[in-house]
C-alpha cells in the first residue's frame, strides 16, 4: 500500500522526475484505532522489536536515553515485568552511571532512567552516580556565551536538543532529593538557552547559533522538526517533576502553549510533520521522531489540563494514525530521520531508537486519555507537613469524602492519579473496622519538602489502567510449619504458627532481608534456600524464644517479661497494590492467674520498612500490674539502643554481620498513648505500650539492612527518624 502526499505536489513534480521520487510507504499490519487493545498491540510490537534489535550505541548515549524515556512510559502503560526487568538490566549494566563527559548535556539523559528507578525503589546505588555528576554540574558557573564555537556544547546547553537531555534529569533529581538547587540551576540555564535559541516571532527553536541565518530552499528559516520535538517533549518531562507552586512554572507552561499553537498550525493533512517544519515539500517523508514528540506533547498537554481537548487531542490522534502506518509488520518503526543536526531525507526503512521513545510515550498518553475520557474525576489537595522529601508515602483519606465527590465510586472502580507526575498510583480501598463497609482509601505518592500536590480521584469507566505489579505478600505457609509471612517492596517478616509450638517457638517476629524490591517470599519457600544470600537477600536473623523484631509480650507486676505464644489462627484481610493487612489470633496466656487472649491486626504499605500492629486484649481474672510491651531482641546483655528519641527506638543488630552479611537495624515506633521511655533487659529492649490491658494498643516495628540501604549506625539513625516522621506526621488533606 503506497500513497503520495498532497502537499506541494505540483512543485515537487517540477523539481524531481517521478521515477526518482521515493514513494511514501505505509504498513497496514496494525490498526490505528484509538482503543486499548490496538494501542497495546502496536506499542508492544515496537518495543519488542527494538529490544530484539539493539542500537549500535552505548546504553548511556543520548540516543538510548531517549528510548529509555519511552520504555519506562510503556512500563506504566502495561505493568509488564519483562519491560521493567529489561530497564533494570540496563541501569544495572551501567552501574547507574552516566556518560563519560561530565558537563555534556547529552550524557546526562540516561539519568532520567536511573532516577525513574530510584523514585520507585529508593535504592542508594540508583541515586548516587547521578547525584555526584549532577551536583558537580550545578556547582559550576556556566557563564559562557552560547555561540557554537570551541566545543561549547561540552560545557553549556548551546543546542536545542539539550533541553530534552539535561533539564529533565535535574528536575527529576530535585524530585528525588528535595534539593531545590537542582531545580533552580536548571531554571536559570533553561531560560539562558531558550532566550538565545527561541524565536518568539515564529515560536520555534533554532538548532544552534549556526542556523540563525541559514535558509531552506523556499527561503524560510531552518527549523528542524526533531530539534523542536526535543524541546516540546522535554517540557513535558520538566513539568512532570516541577511542583505546581514553583515560581517559574507559569513561564514553562506559557512556552509550551505557544509552541503547541505553532506546531498545530504546521501539522500536515496526513497528520505528520516532516523533517523541516517550514519547508516540508523539500523533505516529503512523514518523519516519525518529530511527529511522535509533537503528538506526545499534545496528548500530554490535554491529559494534564494545559491544552484544550479540541483541537489538540484530534491532532494527536491524527498523528497516531500516520505513525502506526510507519510500523513494519515485525514491529520495526520506520521513517525516523537518522542522527543529524538539521532536516534530512528519510525512508520507510530508516529506524532509530529515539523515534521509538517518542512513539511509546505517545501511546502511553493516548491510553491515559482513553481511561480519563470514560471516567468521572474529582481533584483533591494533599500536603507534606515535613521539611523532608517524602517518596512512596501513603496518603489516607476518608471514603466518605471520596463518595461525596464521586457518587458511583466503588472499591472496584476507584483509582488515583498524580496530577503533577501524571501516573496512576497504587491505590486501595480499606475496611478498617472489618464491618464490610469501606472506611478509607489509601494511595502511594511522592512529595518534595512542604509540597502541596493535586491528585485526581477517579471513578473508572470501561477502560481501566493496567493493574500494577503487586509487590505485597501476606500468606499462611503450611508447607513450612505454619509460618505466616508478609512482605512489601522493602522487607519481609514472618510469624511462627501452631506447627512450631512443639519446638518451643514463641510469638516473636522474624526478619527476612531483601536486596530487591520485588516479591521473594514464595520463591524462597519454594526453593528452601534462604539462609544464605542467594542474590535476592537472606534470612539471617535469629529469633529463638525472643520477641525478635517487634513481637508483643507482657511485663508482670514484678517486671518479668512473658513472651506471647505462637499464633493459632490467621485471616488475610488485604493483599493489594498499596497495602497489606492480616489478622493473627493468639491462644490463651496465663500470667499471675490472669488469662489473656490477644488479637493483632498487622498492616504494611508500600515504600516503608515498618509494619503497624494494632493489638486488642481479652482478659479473664485480675490483670492488675500487667503491661503490654513491644520488644527488640538484644544480642548481648550490655546492648543499648543505637537510636533513641521519644517515640522511637532502634537497635543495631550485629548477629548477621558475624557471617559477613551486614547489620540489621531493627526499630520500634510507638504512638502518643505509650510511654516514651524504654526498658533495658538482658535479652530485650522494650517499649511499654500502655499501663494496663484495658484498651487496644498500636505501635510500629521494622527493620533495615545495612548491605542494601548502605547504612552505618549514624545513617541508620537518620533513616529511622525520617521513617518515624513519615508515620507520626502523615500527609495532610487540604480542604
Amino acid at each position: 500500500m503506497k500513497y503520495f502526499p498532497k502537499f506541494g505536489a505540483s512543485l515537487l513534480l517540477t523539481l524531481i522526475p517521478l521515477q526518482a521520487q521515493d514513494a511514501i510507504e505505509s504498513s497496514d499490519a496494525f490498526s490505528p484505532n484509538i482503543a486499548k487493545p490496538e494501542i497495546i498491540k502496536v506499542t508492544n510490537a515496537v518495543a519488542d522489536w527494538q529490544i530484539a534489535n539493539p542500537y549500535e550505541r552505548k546504553d548511556w548515549d543520548w540516543t538510548e536515553g531517549a528510548l529509555w524515556t519511552g520504555l519506562f512510559a510503556h512500563v506504566q502503560s502495561t505493568q509488564e515485568a519483562k519491560y521493567l526487568n529489561y530497564l533494570k538490566g540496563v541501569s544495572e549494566g551501567l552501574k547507574y552511571g552516566l556518560g563519560p563527559r561530565l558537563e555534556f548535556g547529552d550524557d546526562h539523559c540516561v539519568a532520567q532512567l536511573h532516577l525513574w528507578h530510584y523514585l520507585r525503589d529508593e535504592l542508594p546505588q540508583q541515586l548516587g552516580p547521578s547525584e555526584k555528576v549532577l551536583n558537580d554540574f550545578i556547582s559550576r558557573p556556566h557563564t559562557e556565551d552560547l555561540l557554537w564555537v570551541n566545543h561549547i556544547h561540552l560545557r553549556e546547553w548551546a543546542w536545542c536538543d539539550s533541553l530534552y537531555m539535561a533539564p529533565p534529569s535535574l528536575a527529576a533529581m530535585h524530585a528525588a532529593t528535595g534539593d531545590i538547587r537542582y531545580l533552580d540551576v536548571m531554571d536559570e540555564l533553561y531560560w539562558k538557552t531558550t532566550d538565545y535559541l527561541y524565536n518568539p516571532e515564529e515560536q520555534l527553536f533554532f538548532r544552534d547559533s549556526t542556523y540563525f541565518k541559514k535558509k531552506e530552499k523556499n527561503g524560510e528559516n531552518v527549523y528542524w522538526s526533531r530539534g523542536n520535538g526535543w524541546v516540546f517533549a522535554g517540557l513535558c518531562h520538566i513539568l512532570q517533576h516541577m511542583p505546581a507552586d514553583y515560581p517559574s512554572r507559569p513561564r514553562y507552561v506559557k512556552l509550551f502553549k505557544e509552541m503547541a499553537g505553532k506546531l498545530k498550525s504546521l501539522q500536515l493533512d496526513d497528520g505528520s510533520w516532516h523533517a523541516s517544519l517550514l519547508d516540508p515539500d523539500s523533505f516529503p517523508a512523514p518523519e516519525t521522531s518529530g511527529t511522535a514528540f509533537f503528538a506526545y506533547g499534545f496528548a500530554w498537554g490535554v491529559n494534564n489540563g494545559i491544552l484544550p481537548k479540541d483541537p489538540y487531542l484530534p491532532a494527536a490522534q491524527k498523528a497516531w494514525d500516520r505513525l502506526v502506518k510507519n510500523v513494519h509488520a515485525d514491529g520495526k518503526l520506520g521513517y525516523i530521520q537518522p542522527i543529524g543536526a538539521d532536516p534530512r531525507q528519510t525512508t520507510f526503512d530508516d529506524s532509530s531508537v529515539y523515534g521509538v521513545g517518542g512513539f511509546l510515550q505517545l501511546g502511553h498518553e493516548l491510553l491515559k486519555q482513553l481511561i480519563l475520557q470514560d471516567a468521572k474525576v474529582s481533584t483533591i489537595k494533599a500536603k507534606n507537613p515535613s521539611h523532608l522529601v517524602r517518596l512512596n508515602t501513603p496518603v489516607t483519606l476518608d471514603w466518605a469524602l471520596v463518595k461525596s465527590q464521586l457518587s458511583g465510586v466503588t472499591a472496584d472502580n476507584f483509582a488515583v492519579r498524580d496530577q503533577v507526575r501524571g501516573y496512576f498510583l497504587p491505590s486501595q480501598v480499606i475496611d478498617t473496622d472489618l464491618d464490610g463497609t469501606p472506611d478509607q482509601a489509601v494511595f502511594i505518592a511522592d512529595f518534595t519538602p512542604a509540597e502541596t500536590r493535586d491528585f485526581q480521584l477517579i471513578q473508572l469507566g470501561k477502560t481501566r489502567p493496567a493493574k500494577p505489579l503487586n509487590p505485597t505478600t501476606a500468606r499462611f505457609v503450611p508447607e513450612r510449619k505454619d509460618d505466616f509471612a508478609w512482605e512489601n517492596d522493602r522487607v519481609a517478616f514472618r510469624a511462627y504458627g501452631p506447627a512450631l509450638a512443639v519446638e518451643k517457638a514463641r510469638g516473636g517476629f522474624d526478619v527476612w532481608t531483601k536486596s530487591v524490591r520485588t516479591p521473594i517470599v514464595d520463591t524462597w519457600y519454594r526453593n528452601d534456600d534462604y539462609h544464605s544470600d542467594n542474590g535476592t537477600g537472606l534470612d539471617g536473623y535469629k529469633v529463638g524464644e525472643t520477641l525478635g523484631c517487634g513481637g508483643l509480650g507482657y511485663l508482670d507486676s514484678k517486671g518479668k517479661l512473658h513472651t506471647s505464644p505462637v499464633f493459632e489462627k490467621f485471616e488475610v484481610i488485604d493483599q493489594g497494590p498499596a497495602v497489606l493487612r492480616f489478622k493473627l489470633t493468639y491462644p490463651e496466656l496465663e500470667i499471675d492467674g490472669a488469662k489473656i487472649r490477644e488479637t493483632r491486626v498487622i498492616s504494611m504499605p508500600l515504600g516503608t520498612h515498618a509494619f503497624e500492629v494494632q493489638s486488642s486484649f481479652e482478659v479473664e481474672g485480675d490483670a492488675k500490674g500487667i503491661r503490654p510491651v513491644a520488644g527488640l531482641a538484644k544480642r548481648t546483655p550490655k546492648g543499648r539502643p543505637s537510636a533513641f528519641s521519644g517515640q522511637l527506638m532502634g537497635y543495631w543488630d550485629p548477629v548477621m554481620n558475624q557471617d559477613g552479611n551486614g547489620h540489621i537495624g531493627t526499630f520500634l515506633i510507638n504512638n502518643k498513648d505509650a510511654k516514651n521511655g524504654h526498658v533495658n533487659q538482658p535479652d530485650h529492649l522494650l517499649k511499654v505500650l500502655a499501663s494496663d490491658l484495658s484498651h487496644p494498643v498500636t505501635y510500629h516495628a521494622g527493620a533495615m539492612w545495612s548491605k542494601v540501604e548502605q547504612l552505618d549506625p549514624e545513617s541508620f539513625n537518620i533513616h529511622l527518624n525520617a521513617t518515624a516522621d513519615k508515620i507520626l506526621r502523615p500527609i495532610e488533606m487540604i480542604k
